[in-house]
């Protein structure tokens, strides 16, 4: 068994220092250096993160006016295309209405002249039927002028 006498305690606090030192050195030292540079990059990833982040917003915000100002437009451009169809259908609409009334007015002057034939027609039937009836009630006695 080992005694602990003067001799051994120094030799054991010396075994200890230079274990201390060397895993100082060898060990934590270097572990203290690679957290203090995940630290680094993850403060760097973080920053970078956030830094994106706010392009993105700002990106999106960008987006979102020129996406109002497009449909602004979109609606500026589909009242114009409304008004120009408007204003053409109104003019179709007019000349079929300008054709309708000249082809209606030709008509009324054909069927004019038709009914003034008719009438002419009538007027000749009717005074050979009148004569005609005179002529059989009278039996032929009456001279027709």
């Amino acid at each position: 068994m080992v005694e602990f006498n003067g001799v051994w305690f120094i030799v054991l606090v010396a075994n200890f220092l230079i274990l201390l030192l060397l895993l100082n050195a060898i060990l934590f030292k270097p572990l203290l250096r690679m957290i203090k540079e995940r630290q680094k990059i993850r403060t760097a990833s973080l920053n970078e993160a956030n830094a994106l982040i706010e392009k993105k917003d700002q990106a999106l915000l960008q987006l979102k006016s020129e996406m109002a100002a497009a449909q602004l437009k979109a609606k500026e451009q589909y009242a114009k295309i409304k008004q120009e169809g408007l204003n053409a259908q109104h003019e179709l609409v007019k000349k079929s209405q300008d054709e309708a009334m000249k082809r209606l007015n030709g008509a009324l002057a054909e069927i004019s002249k038709e009914v003034d034939k008719a009438t002419a027609v009538i007027k000749n039937d009717l005074e050979k039927y009148s004569d005609e009836i005179v002529v059989k009630l009278t039996h032929g006695y009456v001279k027709t002028n």
